[in-house]
Parts: C-alpha cells; structure tokens; sequence
C-alpha cells in the first residue's frame, strides 16, 4: 500500500546546538556596554552556562568591540544564584539571572538586547585619484 502523499527532496536539518551557539557568537558585541559583572558561585548549581558566557565574552575578538568595557567577576561562596550584570553606556542596567537558562538562550538575550543597539557605523567616503578615475 502506498502512501497517500510523495515528497521528493531533502529535509533541511539544523547543525546543532554548537552551529547556533557559534553563530551567536560572532555577532556577540560589546559597544553599548560599560560595564559587565558576572555573580556566581562555582559550587552552586546550574552555574555552567554562566561561566561558558563568561568565556565567550572575554574572547580576543569579542573584547576588541569595545576596549574600555570593563569584565569583572565576582566568585561567592553563599550558595547565591548565578546572575550577570550589565552596565550601559547610556545610565541603564540589565540583570540576566542564569539560574534556570542554558548557554544558548543567555547569548541570544544578549545579543536581543545589548548587540542590537550598536548604531551602524557611517561609511567614510575616500575621494579618488586621477588615475583610479582613469580606470574607468
């Protein structure tokens, strides 16, 4: 007995957890940001996401967006819940509490809302030279 539908093609798949973390993580930037605190404790539960954001913060590339913002890390030892804290360049603060967050959904709340309000760059136009005008 044949089925009633026929599909032809390929189903397209998603890569995994590690594509869409790496995707986040290159658009990761920190121009609006002052300040970032990060409050954990190593013991407590449910603090592995917040230290693999820590990591992915303080990468080369990620730290050249914004040379003057200033990565701190504050390690409890009161059993407190893991948390980071976000210092704008504008007077505004942002608190992601990471308790119950894997490290996916921290980076895409940071990119919702702190990546997104990066002002585009105008372009500086360069006059031409003769000789690039003659090119053409």
């Amino acid at each position: 007995m044949a089925l009633p539908y026929k599909h032809s093609g390929t189903f397209l798949r998603s890569a995994g957890i590690y594509s869409a973390i790496a995707k986040n993580c290159k658009i990761l930037n920190l121009k609006p940001a002052k300040r970032i605190e990060f409050n954990f404790d190593p013991f407590g539960e449910n603090v592995l996401s917040t230290r693999n954001v820590l990591t992915y913060l303080t990468q080369d590339k990620v730290r050249d967006t914004n040379p003057k913002c200033i990565i701190k890390t504050n390690v409890l030892c009161n059993r407190a819940n893991p948390s980071i804290n976000i210092a704008f360049d504008t007077g505004h603060k942002l608190i992601f509490k990471t308790q119950n967050l894997s490290t996916l959904e921290v980076l895409q709340l940071f990119n919702r809302f702190v990546s997104s309000t990066v002002k585009p760059e105008a372009e500086v136009s360069v006059p031409k030279t003769k000789a690039q005008k003659k090119k053409k």
